[in-house]
């Protein structure tokens, strides 16, 4: 008896210890309303919330600690920056509470140092979801904040056009001497009107360095060259972000650590940034770049991110990525860069929508819509100057970036241009549309700079006055299998098996805003000469722009699509199917010529989340409760279904 009274008096301490713990564990609960609460409640229920979330700064969270703003709250000028981390089990959790809209923080020009409106220092394990987040000085009633942004740069005369500029950000995550940072999620945010300063370079203009300003900035700064501080397992997915200088997102280690090959590649390894995932984002009228994706690595993801005027107030590509290796950037849509229409710091350059810059190897571009842009789809910036490597050895590793599977569709200026010394670009199986009346370069090799480069299976479906500029001396180019259709430059390069007859696209350059059914015009017909006349090419990704398998055995299609050629009856009608406009913020819209039998609304998990009969020839689903990011909606004409992605802002 003895024995078991022990026994049930244990496991009786060990349940007490157990409740110790996950009480421990699971934090505290805290509530914001600007509106009802009052600093002097104990903020630990809806009933009996703090007012000013300057309370909640003053507290070092508990593991699983909750706060939860109130909906239709506002505070101005003040910042979210508690302190304490998480864990994998119990990270600390950001959100809205109650209905209608997002909890707003205004900054109200905050340009704190290295800080933002939402500030993490040295934190892991942090979810922050539901926001909304500006950032700009306190104007004269009379001001639109619309016209302090975007004004221009330092003139030469020592004038300053832009004087509300500063070192100001949206939501600031930064590392010094801390190893390790995990967890950071940022979701469905709103930033938007965040003044930080434009320009180019890393010289400070109204107290801040350009290119760390912006809506959202992860920086590890200058520390010990012994701590190796990086980030893993960061999420930026749903988020809207506009009106900011001088980026939209931004990663970087600002001791500027290159991958290349010798004695530096150790330091690089310990230092990259791992299981990056930007998804879903709505990006647009941004300063300079939507996007600057530095030191990731394979596990690095950037997909299904829409981006749109950009480079409005200088000149930069819309995504480029640096130091990165074998990140991968798929399902994006990039357009209305307005680089070239810049004549400031220094003005007229750039403008594609992608660019693998400084350090880049092996990062992969893949299956995304580039359209009206000031540049092409892809700028090749991938090798480093003798000023930047300090090994005093060779780059040998600083090569290999691939651009497959995606559409150019009127796209202006250079639409792959081959820039600095790079080897090992590959350009394969894209679609570059040139409508009548435009004048681009299709490859432009700066002819200073040594390039080694192969380009397959393209469709060039030239219906303007596209022509090519190659260099003179230094150049390794491998042009084979390619269509090129329309007209014939007097300097069209020399594939041996090339085509110039019409790829017999269903219905090419009709594809509007949005990565939608209406590029299905880029499929081909079944009398198509592209169909199974490429180069095979063994690393080639296994799908298509359109998810099509791709064997790495059979010769296959030339041009993004490796599908089956369609009968011209096939055409498909949802060709001709109006869904707008994407990105939606509300209503969206659907029309066709006949009947809609049905339209179901399906989420990137592939779940259902709604279903409409219709059964007419027009039809409105309403998104406006739906989190913001992808969808996917599925119409059924007849016995026929067909998908459209379009994007909920």
């Amino acid at each position: 008896m003895k024995n078991i009274k022990f026994k049930i008096n244990a496991y009786k301490w060990v349940f007490i210890l157990f409740l110790l713990s996950s009480n421990i564990s699971n934090g505290a609960i805290y509530y914001i309303d600007s509106v009802a609460g009052s600093d002097a409640n104990n903020g630990t229920s809806e009933a009996t919330a703090w007012q000013n979330i300057s309370k909640v700064n003053l507290l070092t969270l508990a593991l699983g600690s909750k706060i939860y703003l109130k909906c239709g709250s506002v505070w101005n000028g003040q910042q979210l920056k508690f302190g304490g981390s998480g864990t994998a089990a119990y990270p600390i959790i950001v959100d809205q509470y109650g209905t209608g809209a997002k909890p707003r923080l205004n900054g109200d020009g905050i340009s704190t140092a290295n800080q933002g409106v939402v500030y993490l220092y040295n934190q892991d394990y942090i979810e922050i979801n539901n926001l909304e987040i500006t950032n700009y000085p306190v104007l004269p009633a009379t001001t639109n904040p619309n016209s302090i942004f975007f004004v221009g740069l330092y003139a030469t005369s020592g004038t300053n056009p832009n004087p509300y500029g500063g070192d100001r950000r949206g939501v600031m995550v930064a590392l010094v001497d801390k190893g390790v940072c995990n967890h950071i999620y940022l979701k469905n945010l709103n930033i938007h009107h965040i003044k930080g300063q434009l320009g180019n370079g890393s010289t400070a203009l109204n107290g801040a360095i350009p290119k760390r300003t912006g809506g959202i900035y992860f920086a590890v700064l200058n520390e010990a060259s012994t701590s190796n501080s990086r980030f893993n397992d960061v999420l930026i997915d749903g988020c809207t972000i506009s009106y900011c200088e001088n980026t939209g997102l931004a990663f970087d280690n600002e001791d500027n650590v290159y991958y290349p090959g010798g004695t530096e590649l150790a330091l690089w390894t310990a230092r990259k940034f791992t299981n990056i995932k930007v998804s879903n984002n709505v990006i647009h009228h941004i300063g300079k770049n939507a996007m600057i994706i530095r030191c990731t690595d394979e596990t690095g993801l950037i997909e299904y991110n829409t981006c749109y005027e950009t480079a409005v107030g200088t000149t930069g590509n819309t995504m480029f990525s640096a130091r990165a290796k074998g990140t991968v950037f798929q399902y994006n849509e990039g357009y209305y860069n307005r680089a070239t229409t810049q004549n400031v710091d220094p003005g007229n350059i750039d403008g594609s929508m992608y660019d693998p810059d400084f350090g880049s190897v092996g990062v992969i571009f893949q299956y995304s819509y580039s359209h009206d842009n000031s540049q092409g789809i892809y700028w090749g910036c991938n090798t480093r100057g003798s000023n930047n490597n300090t090994t005093g050895i060779p780059d040998p590793e600083d090569v290999g970036c691939t651009l497959r599977y995606c559409i150019s569709q009127n796209d202006l200026g250079d639409l792959v241009f081959l820039n600095y010394s790079s080897a090992g670009n590959e350009i394969y199986n894209n679609v570059f549309y040139i409508k009548s009346g435009t004048s681009p370069s299709i490859i432009h090799e700066n002819s200073g700079n040594n390039h080694t480069y192969n380009y397959f299976n393209n469709i060039v479906y030239n219906l303007g006055n596209g022509s090519y500029s190659f260099g003179t001396t230094g150049q390794t180019r491998n042009i084979q299998n390619n269509i090129f259709y329309g007209t014939h430059p007097s300097n069209e390069p020399a594939d041996p098996n090339k085509l110039t007859t019409n790829p017999l696209f269903v219905n090419p350059g009709q594809g509007t805003a949005g990565i939608n059914a209406l590029l299905d015009g880029y499929k081909l017909q079944v009398n198509s000469p592209a169909l199974a006349s490429g180069r095979v090419i063994t690393t080639n990704g296994g799908r298509d722009f359109w998810m099509n398998n791709v064997n790495s055995i059979t010769a296959p299609n030339r041009g993004a699509y490796q599908g089956a050629g369609l009968l011209s009856n096939e055409s498909w009608e949802l060709n001709f199917v109006k869904v707008y406009p994407n990105p939606v913020k509300g209503i969206l819209n659907l029309s066709y010529s006949e009947a809609i039998n049905s339209v179901k609304v399906i989420n990137m998990l592939g779940q259902e989340l709604l279903s409409k009969e219709v059964n007419a020839a027009t039809a409105q689903i309403d998104l406006s409760n739906f989190t913001n990011g992808t969808y996917i909606i599925q119409i059924t004409i007849g016995s026929t279904a067909k998908t459209v992605k379009v994007i909920k802002i």
